[in-house]
């Protein structure tokens, strides 16, 4: 049987991960935008950070959803020491 007959079909993790990457830019867009219309960006990452905690607790329990947020802190901050001090752009 030839290989080039064998149809691939798409990777469901793939696509789940696109997925919550469009999502997850979509939402720090919205965020971002309403912060600056607000002029206060701490009360809109408090609301954030309230509704994502409430959430992910109920979903994953509270272990897991810490873990997250520790998570997203250390990659934030690996990417922000990784950047090139000396490009202000």
């Amino acid at each position: 049987m030839s290989q080039s007959n064998i149809l691939k079909f798409p990777s469901l993790i793939e696509q789940k991960k696109e997925k919550l990457t469009i999502i997850r830019d979509e939402i720090e867009k919205l965020l971002t935008a309403y912060a600056i219309n607000e002029r206060d960006l701490w009360a809109v990452s408090l609301a954030a950070g309230r509704f994502a905690s409430i959430n992910l607790s109920r979903i994953e329990g509270e272990t897991d959803t810490i873990d997250f947020f520790k998570n997203c802190i250390e990659t934030q901050n690996k990417f922000e020491s990784a950047r090139n001090s000396s490009d202000i752009s």
